[in-house]
């Protein structure tokens, strides 16, 4: 395992769960290496040596950034090599080995979470059938959900990740950072976040949208605007949305009429 953040030590921590042997696990960061090291029972590095000396399947749970410099310095081992980013097309590892493919985890990976109850979907790729296969079967060893999907597809899927979750999470900031100037904290909209998550997991996102835009509510939404008169940034933001969800609501409108 080549890294030791959030996503190598999930990764690393199911397989192991799932009855696969960690031989070895690198970091640059020495502590983090010995750490998940020691969880599992597994060597652990910080000299990029070892990963040259390695065999068997490299999985690069890093960084972008160092992922293209592992691939452009030729420091991976023998074997086959697999990558986890989601925004980087698989072909970066195409001149490292002539095994090479992608295992990507679509979930936000935070360590000590646990995460059985909404399981994580892999996204797999391969440069060749043989290769496929062994990467599905790794996948499937860990995940009820694999799909192949080429690079394009996955960055496609990735840019839509962020939209439902890192953008989503903003919106929390936002609305918390609101809720403290009515005096109230951020707990009083958790039962809304779980309801709205819910709602939004069991049926079509576009069917159970709510609010003022979607109604079209022309004066709370002006009334909202004059609100957000201490903050341009939010002013300008709830415009954007209220925009897209009222052109969205007329879209779903049209098409149903036909």
């Amino acid at each position: 395992m080549i890294g030791a953040g959030n996503v190598a030590a999930f990764l690393a921590s199911s397989l192991h769960a799932a009855g696969h042997c960690i031989e070895m696990v690198y970091s640059r960061t020495a502590g983090n290496a010995e750490k998940l090291g020691k969880l599992l029972n597994s060597r652990y590095t910080c000299n990029t040596d070892d990963i040259r000396a390695a065999q068997g399947i490299q999985i690069a749970a890093i960084p972008d950034e160092a992922l293209i410099k592992f691939s452009e310095k030729g420091l991976f081992g023998k074997g086959m090599i697999l990558h986890t980013a989601g925004s980087i097309p698989m072909s970066i590892l195409s001149g490292c080995s002539s095994e090479y493919g992608v295992l990507y985890p679509l979930q936000t990976l935070t360590a000590g979470r646990n995460l059985r109850e909404y399981g994580v979907p892999f996204c797999i790729e391969a440069g060749d059938e043989a290769s496929l296969e062994r990467i599905r079967d790794l996948a499937s060893s860990v995940s009820d959900t694999v799909y192949e999907l080429d690079s394009e597809s996955r960055m496609m899927l990735h840019l839509a990740a962020v939209f439902a979750s890192n953008f989503t999470n903003h919106m929390y900031v936002l609305a918390g950072k609101i809720a403290a100037r009515a005096g109230v904290p951020f707990e009083i909209l958790h039962p809304l976040v779980m309801e709205t998550a819910k709602k939004a997991s069991e049926s079509s996102p576009a069917m159970v949208q709510t609010g003022p835009a979607a109604r079209n509510d022309m004066i709370i939404i002006k009334k909202h605007l004059d609100l957000l008169s201490f903050s341009p940034e939010l002013k300008h933001l709830y415009r954007l949305i209220s925009d897209s969800i009222i052109e969205a609501k007329a879209e779903n409108s049209d098409s149903s009429s036909d």
